[in-house]
C-alpha cells in the first residue's frame, strides 16, 4: 500500500519574550483569520470556529467535485488519492464514488447531496466504489474485518473499548485525516446538532452543541488525532478547498485545537496571551497583562543598549505614557503578582 509522506505541522507555534505567535499558510494570515476563536474555550471556543469556518463558504456543487478530485486529490504518481483503496485510476471513473465520509444519513435532512453539508468538499473523498458500498453509514472504529477486507480499509464488529457493533476502520496511516475531518463536520454544522440521525451516532454522537462527540468517538478521535499527524496531503487539501470553497479546516491548521475542545487542554484557553504591548498614537503604551484586582504592577523600560530609561508603577487602566521617550526599540519588563513579563515595543 502507498505510503502517506508524512512532514511537521503546517503550524508551529514558536516563542518569542513570551508571545506565542502563528505562522501563516499559503496567502492565509492564519491568526488573523482565526482571529475570533483566539482566547476562547469549550464551547464558545467551539461555536467560534465555527462562526469561522462558516464565513465565506461558498456552497459547491456535489457533482463537481469529481473535477477536483482530478486536479487536487493526486497521489505523486499522479493517481486519484484513494483513502479507501489502493489508489489505481488517473482519471474519474465508474469504479469510483463521491464518498461522504461522515455518512450523509447522519445530517438528518433530506437530498443530502443538494445540501450544503452534504456538499461540503472538507467531508467528500474519491472511494473505492466496492469499499464506499461496505463502508455504509458505519461509525468509525477498529476492526479486524470480518465483514470486509481489502488491505486499506475494514469493516466488521467493533474491538475498540466503548462501543459494540459494526464499524469502519481506515488504514492506520489515513485515521488522522478521518477524526479531523469528523472534527470538523461537527464544528462547522454545529447549528446541525439536534438533526444528527441514523445508525452511527448512537456511537458517536450526541445531539448537543458541545462536546457533540460521545465519550467512545472522543477516546477514538483523538488517539487516531495523536498517532496520525497532519500530514502534507492533508494541508494541500486544505488549501485546495480554500481556494475553491473558501473555508478551512481549523484542525489542519492548528492540530492542537482538539486538545483544547476534547482533549487535555480541555476548558483551557487556546491561543491566549496574558501579555501585550500596544502602541498608541498619542504616544502612550498600552499593556495588557494578568492581575490580581488591586494588585500593584511594577514596571522597568530598557533602551537596547541596556540602559534603564523609566521605572515605575503601571496605571490601574494599563496606559504608560512613553512620550518622553526617544524613538527607537524598547524591551519592557513587567512584575504582577510573581510573576515577570517581558516584551518589546517601538517608540
Amino acid at each position: 500500500m502507498m505510503t502517506r509522506l508524512l512532514h511537521n505541522r503546517l503550524v508551529q507555534a514558536f516563542v518569542l519574550l513570551g508571545f506565542t505567535l502563528g505562522v501563516a499558510a499559503q496567502g492565509v494570515d492564519l491568526e488573523t483569520y482565526y482571529e475570533e476563536a483566539r482566547g476562547k474555550a469549550g464551547s464558545e471556543l467551539k461555536t467560534a470556529l465555527h462562526e469561522v469556518a462558516q464565513e465565506g463558504h461558498e456552497k459547491q456543487d456535489y457533482y463537481d467535485i469529481a473535477d477536483f478530485f482530478e486536479k487536487y486529490d493526486l497521489t505523486d504518481d499522479g493517481l486519484i488519492w484513494d483513502m479507501y483503496a489502493e489508489p489505481s485510476y488517473r482519471y474519474w471513473n465508474g469504479n469510483l464514488n463521491r464518498e461522504h465520509s461522515m455518512p450523509k444519513s447522519w445530517f438528518g435532512v433530506s437530498d443530502a447531496n443538494k445540501s450544503t453539508i452534504g456538499s461540503d468538499y472538507h467531508n467528500l473523498y474519491p472511494s473505492d466504489r466496492e469499499a464506499n458500498s461496505a463502508k455504509l453509514n458505519y461509525p468509525l472504529g477498529e476492526t479486524t474485518g470480518g465483514r470486509f477486507n481489502n488491505g486499506v480499509c475494514k469493516v466488521g464488529n467493533n474491538t475498540y473499548p466503548g462501543y459494540t457493533g459494526i464499524v469502519f476502520e481506515p488504514a492506520d496511516e489515513y485515521k488522522g485525516d478521518f477524526a479531523r475531518t469528523y472534527m470538523y463536520m461537527v464544528t462547522r454544522y454545529e447549528d446541525y446538532a439536534s438533526r444528527w440521525t441514523s445508525t452511527g451516532t448512537r456511537s458517536m454522537l450526541d445531539n448537543n452543541i458541545y462536546p457533540t462527540f460521545k465519550d467512545y468517538a472522543v477516546n477514538l478521535l483523538m488517539a487516531w488525532h495523536r498517532a496520525d499527524p497532519v500530514s502534507r496531503k492533508e494541508t494541500d487539501r486544505n488549501e485546495a478547498v480554500y481556494r475553491v470553497q473558501g473555508n478551512r479546516n481549523p484542525f489542519v491548521d492548528y492540530p492542537e485545537l482538539a486538545e483544547y475542545l476534547w482533549g487535555d487542554k480541555q476548558g483551557e484557553r487556546w491561543n491566549y496571551t496574558p501579555f501585550s504591548l500596544t502602541p498608541q498614537p498619542d504616544g502612550t503604551l498600552y499593556v495588557l497583562l494578568e492581575r490580581q484586582p488591586g494588585s500593584e504592577v511594577h514596571y522597568e523600560v530598557y533602551g537596547i543598549n541596556g540602559v534603564k530609561m523609566t521605572s515605575g508603577a503601571l496605571p490601574a487602566d494599563g496606559m504608560l505614557s512613553v512620550s518622553s521617550l526617544p524613538a527607537g526599540l524598547y524591551l519592557l519588563t513587567a512584575y504582577a503578582d510573581g510573576v515577570r513579563y517581558t516584551g518589546r515595543f517601538v517608540r
